[in-house]
């Protein structure tokens, strides 16, 4: 297996798509060729691959609907595996936390 066929087949448990050019793009940050062979030593950057891609991949939205078409993906499932990602790296959590803002004051 390569790693184009390793990270396709990752995006489509989430039912996401990314052309090659921009799995291309991503994966020469890395040093990684989408050619390449998938194998223990690059699964480590593919986890690096992953955790660049996945913030960038939660602003998309959910679903998209066109003709009687849809495509959704469960952003609560990708946000679990990205929490995965940044504890396995020890790498911080990019993503925005919900805050409460305290307004009480103005009453």
């Amino acid at each position: 297996m390569t790693i184009g066929e390793y990270i396709r087949e990752k995006l489509n448990l989430w039912s996401v798509s990314y052309s090659d050019a921009l799995i291309s793009a991503e994966l020469s940050k890395l040093d990684l060729q989408i050619e390449s062979e998938y194998n223990n030593e690059t699964a480590s950057k593919l986890d690096l691959f992953f955790y660049n891609l996945l913030p960038e991949m939660l602003l998309l939205p959910n679903s998209v609907s066109e003709g009687g078409y849809s495509i959704s993906f469960d952003k609560k499932a990708v946000e679990g595996y990205y929490q995965m990602l940044c504890e396995k790296l020890g790498k911080p959590n990019l993503l925005p936390k919900p805050t409460i803002k305290d307004i009480s004051n103005q009453w």
